[in-house]
């Protein structure tokens, strides 16, 4: 996976990191909706049989309790025949009532969603238990009522009557037919609690899908994170290794190095480029080195360095534009997701399995990590993006017409470039003045500043190796003088330059570094390029083992 990972481009590589964490975000809420859609059907179907079971069973037990009392009713209105037949007729409409609930329990009891619940045993035990019972009930009462249903009855014959009834209503089957109602309180209370299960799994499952939810949301997101890391780092390591080794070829003038060559994608693609290119001025120098002049040769290797360094450049700036815009709503979206997670946490109790998870993934530590994580990679798109800017701008070629320039924009570029350096513990002191663009050539004055920072690095490391104690100091002082002049001071604490050589220091190829290291072009060509090419001046003062201040001025207006 790595090694197709890494033959991908960069837009390729992108695209699938958002879209991994995008499908997790989709497959998981639907999925989490889905399982929940159908949980909490089961617990609503479970909640509605419940209701309408507790229905049936109370239905049944009025009507029980009705018809019992009318049959009772019967033995003070014997001797009232109309009141009796009215009775009788309230008592066969409960009657009917009961043989249809009867009916309907037990298709109730023997639905195939039915038959899973622990309630059903209790009803299915009771119409076993009273099986025929209401039917034997309501058929001896029939027969009775056709026994004293007579137009007259004489006094003897209505205390026959009454008896008769009083009798029935302690008989075997009435006392049985009583039983239902005894009965069914049970199953009743049993049904509430059946009812009040239903309701809690339905609020559970509530819970659980709105888990699952969160869940997944917070997993695309953490795998999001992972995946803008991992592909920015993906991008920027071997960025930043072609960097440094087109600033080490530019700076040590070394053509035997080569950009190492870990990919396939663009960056692949620009470190092979780079080599080429290093051969091809290696190649250069070599064939020219015995009739051109040195100049030339330093010429052509800055030009083709500087059109690698901006097609380097301009290849960094895209993509890492596009991760730097994304990132900033993916903290939002992290920031809204948090603040539910706090805001779920804080009113729903998290149920224990919950909690495990939470534990287990050490959800504190997420929270918190989180949005740091986003903030680094935010830094490092910034850092990287600032860098490819500074790249570019000191890369790019200077047309023949002449620009305005922002001095400070090329010092701090400069100095961006030379950070690498800069962060041996040399401290570098900028006092900035209020000074205005002054006409020039961009790139060449970035060669300059290039040329004479780069020198007081090393004169000051070379000063920190014979004495350890002492503090490296490099200062860059800019002012607006006489109206129409910048001046530009560049000023080190190093060795400095011995009063023999102060002579010759703008002389073409006279250096007083080590053979290999230095070239004796740097000094003389920017003498040339502020001088010729900028109508300024450029002098210095330097004393041994204080440091050397080099001054440069420009015109603001050449009229």
């Amino acid at each position: 996976m790595k090694r197709v990972f890494y033959q991908l481009s960069i837009r390729q590589k992108i695209v699938c990191g958002y879209v991994l964490a995008l499908s997790v975000a989709i497959v998981g809420t639907v999925a989490g909706f889905l399982i929940g859609e159908y949980q909490q059907q089961k617990a609503v179907q479970k909640h509605d049989d419940a209701i309408e079971e507790i229905e049936l069973l109370n239905r049944l037990q009025n009507a029980v309790l009705q018809t019992r009392t009318h049959q009772q009713q019967f033995i003070p209105l014997v001797p009232n025949l109309k009141q009796l037949q009215n009775e009788h007729s309230h008592f066969l409409v409960h009657g009917a009532e009961i043989n249809q609930l009867w009916s309907k329990l037990k298709s109730y009891v023997n639905r195939p969603s039915y038959k899973q619940q622990k309630q059903s045993e209790g009803i299915r035990r009771l119409l076993q238990t009273y099986n025929g019972v209401p039917e034997e009930y309501l058929q001896q009462v029939e027969e009775l009522i056709r026994q004293i249903d007579q137009p007259s009855l004489k006094l003897e014959e209505v205390t026959a009557a009454q008896k008769l009834l009083l009798n029935f209503t302690n008989s075997p089957v009435a006392l049985k037919f009583d039983g239902i109602s005894d009965d069914l309180i049970e199953v009743i209370k049993g049904s509430y609690q059946e009812r009040a299960q239903a309701q809690a799994a339905l609020l559970q499952v509530e819970k659980m899908r709105l888990t699952l939810i969160v869940g997944f949301l917070l997993l695309s997101i953490v795998l999001g994170a992972i995946l803008a890391f991992s592909i920015s780092r993906a991008i920027a390591r071997p960025l930043r290794t072609v960097t440094d080794i087109a600033q080490r070829v530019t700076e040590d003038a070394n053509f035997d190095l080569q950009a190492p060559v870990t990919t396939k994608d663009e960056v692949g693609e620009l470190a092979t480029s780079l080599n080429q290119l290093i051969k091809q001025v290696k190649q250069l120098l070599e064939e020219q080195e015995a009739e051109t002049q040195a100049r030339l040769i330093q010429s052509e290797k800055m030009s083709s360095l500087g059109r690698m360094l901006a097609g380097v450049a301009h290849e960094i700036i895209n993509p890492v534009n596009f991760i730097s815009g994304n990132l900033v709503h993916a903290k939002n979206y992290v920031d809204d997701l948090l603040a539910l997670l706090q805001t779920y946490k804080a009113e729903v109790p998290p149920p224990a399995a919950v909690q495990a998870l939470a534990k287990e993934i050490d959800l504190e530590f997420l929270e918190a990590d989180l949005p740091k994580l986003l903030n680094s990679i935010a830094f490092g798109a910034d850092r990287t993006r600032e860098i490819a800017r500074s790249l570019k701008d000191f890369s790019r070629l200077d047309t023949a017409e002449v620009q305005l320039v922002n001095i400070h924009t090329c010092i701090n570029s400069t100095l961006l470039i030379l950070q690498n350096r800069l962060k041996m513990g040399i401290n570098v002191i900028c006092n900035y003045g209020d000074i205005p663009s002054v006409p020039g050539h961009t790139g060449l004055l970035y060669q300059v500043f290039m040329n004479l920072l780069s020198n007081a690095i090393d004169a000051v490391e070379e000063m920190s190796a014979i004495n350890s104690e002492w503090s490296p100091e490099i200062s860059i002082l800019t002012e607006r003088w006489d109206n129409n002049w910048v001046k530009i001071r560049i000023a080190d604490n190093g060795m400095g330059i011995a009063p023999q050589n102060q002579d010759k220091i703008f002389e073409m190829f006279f250096t007083t570094k080590p053979r290999g290291v230095g070239t004796g072009l740097g000094l003389s060509i920017s003498y040339q390029i502020i001088v010729e090419k900028h109508l300024g001046e450029m002098t210095f003062k330097s004393e041994l083992q204080q440091g050397t201040e080099f001054t440069i001025s420009l015109p603001i207006d050449r009229s």
